[in-house]
């Protein structure tokens, strides 16, 4: 049955385009999406102040399923749990410690709790390639952790491959679902139009559904998407798009439109582009998670030369003054906590930024951004930190590569998702507190045939793959196995007790 996706909840814009009916499985639906549309997350992962101990259990139970066991640990995060500074100590406790104890389980084997303590200070000394921070371990009322990606440039083999599966573009990227849905907040750059019925040209033309026609949708050199790619997105756990970059334009005025119109339907935030119509609408969007609202603005260098005369998509460097004055007036509102700049700039298949890149970085960090996140050379360019003039520090991912894509060669399809960790104080000051990163690479099958974004490690996966990335983003900030198995990403390790870098 088709499902009817409702106006988009975060976007600041100025009117609300017609629906779109997307042919889509009722029940995709993202398990992080509030029911009432108000952009705020269904769950909530962490309580609004960091606990001092975090208890990490491991239970090698066999028959505890019916009945309870013998011996059972409580999370003092847990809401039902009272606060161990509001007890009173009872000399019969043992000591609270850091380290492992072991207790009997109901079947007499030994259950293992290892207990981490957060520090207020690194565990000790840190690797000198090791991305830190300096507020990495000071306690806040609550933290959250971004997770990005790169490029999404689906070319028409992987839109082939979308029309034949049941799940569509899910089949590209399901192996890292869990990695998206661990974070909080979840973006990627949208490297083209999901314009309904428009030809190469811009023109309108009858829609042919879920089929590559190579004339409504298309792959290279002219991009566009089938919208139900946007739908995937959400499902899979998006939060949030760029729309500004050299692809933009590939359908013409009338495709940043449409692609507008299948955004807004399906709830998801975008940045970078605006429609026709609506000449002052915000260039930014806003996200909202665990108390802290995002703002993040978009931008890029150039549309591949098309004219954009109606001005429909933010240009970074047309004048230097523009993107430094929209931050500064984005950092100063009250109702906003952090700004994230997303532009697409820097050569393309190259893995050094270059001058341009870093004036700009520096210059919106100055403004007041907290992070500078950046896409379109198709490669890993190193990341940094930097510091503003006011002595804040902020992070720059120069670029994130392709996310998915059918850009074969090895630097081409290896990429990482990065992990931005965000503190917000009692007066409402919000740090980076930490990044982490996991590596993915895009495996081909089939003789080529089908392309799915999987997760490298040291164990399995391409060694030259593994051995890449790291050459370019060091090892020991690389997230360790268990996130995308539950576990939420930590992005500041070094707080707690037990800590090893890879």
């Amino acid at each position: 049955m088709p499902l009817e996706l409702g106006p988009r909840y975060s976007q600041e814009t100025e009117a609300m385009p017609t629906l779109l009916r997307l042919d889509a499985d009722p029940s995709a639906v993202s398990p992080r999406r509030s029911p009432q549309g108000d952009g705020h997350r269904a769950r909530a992962r962490i309580p609004a102040r960091i606990p001092a101990r975090v208890v990490v259990v491991s239970l090698m139970l066999a028959g505890c399923a019916g009945r309870p066991c013998e011996s059972e640990a409580q999370d003092p995060a847990a809401p039902s749990a009272p606060s161990t500074s509001d007890k009173t100590p009872n000399p019969r406790e043992p000591a609270r410690h850091s380290g492992a104890i072991e207790t009997a389980g109901s079947t007499g084997s030994p259950q293992t709790i290892a207990i981490e303590t957060r520090l207020d200070e690194p565990a000790g000394p840190l690797p000198d390639d090791y991305l830190a921070f300096s507020r990495a371990c000071d306690r806040g009322t609550r933290e959250i952790t971004i997770a990005a990606v790169g490029d999404l440039l689906i070319h028409r083999e992987l839109q082939k491959q979308a029309f034949r599966s049941p799940t569509h573009f899910r089949d590209l990227w399901s192996g890292v679902e869990g990695l998206i849905s661990a974070a909080d907040v979840s973006y990627a750059n949208l490297e083209g139009p999901t314009a309904q019925g428009i030809d190469r040209r811009g023109n309108p033309r009858k829609d042919p559904g879920m089929v590559f026609d190579n004339r409504v949708y298309s792959g290279y050199a002219r991009f566009n998407y089938h919208p139900i790619l946007v739908a995937d997105l959400v499902t899979s756990g998006f939060d949030i798009v760029s729309t500004a970059n050299n692809h933009s334009l590939d359908r013409g005025p009338l495709g940043v439109d449409r692609t507008i119109d299948t955004l807004v339907a399906a709830k998801l935030p975008y940045t970078g582009t605006r429609r026709q119509d609506q000449q002052s609408a915000p260039w930014h969007a806003i996200t909202h998670v665990e108390g802290i609202t995002i703002a993040w603005l978009a931008c890029t260098l150039h549309t591949n030369y098309q004219e954009d005369a109606l001005g429909q998509v933010l240009r970074c460097f047309d004048d230097p003054k523009t993107m430094p004055r929209l931050v500064r007036k984005l950092a100063r509102r009250k109702d906003i906590d952090a700004v994230i700049v997303t532009p697409h700039w820097g050569k393309e298949y190259k893995h050094e930024p270059i001058a341009k890149q870093r004036r700009l970085a520096q210059a919106v960090i100055d403004a007041g951004a907290i992070a500078v996140i950046g896409s379109h050379p198709h490669v890993l360019q190193p990341w940094e930190k930097m510091t503003a003039s006011d002595g804040r520090e902020a992070l720059t991912m120069f670029s994130l590569g392709n996310f998915a894509s059918h850009q074969r060669d090895l630097p081409r399809r290896s990429s990482v998702v990065l992990y931005l960790g965000l503190t917000q104080g009692e007066d409402g000051t919000v740090w980076v507190n930490g990044a982490r990163y996991v590596p993915i690479t895009v495996r081909m099958e089939g003789n080529k045939a089908n392309f799915f974004v999987e997760r490298v490690d040291a164990q399995s996966g391409p060694r030259e793959v593994y051995e890449h990335i790291e050459g370019l983003m060091g090892a020991p900030n690389r997230a360790d196995e268990s996130i995308g198995a539950g576990a939420p990403p930590r992005t500041n390790p070094q707080c707690y007790s037990g800590f090893t870098t890879p």
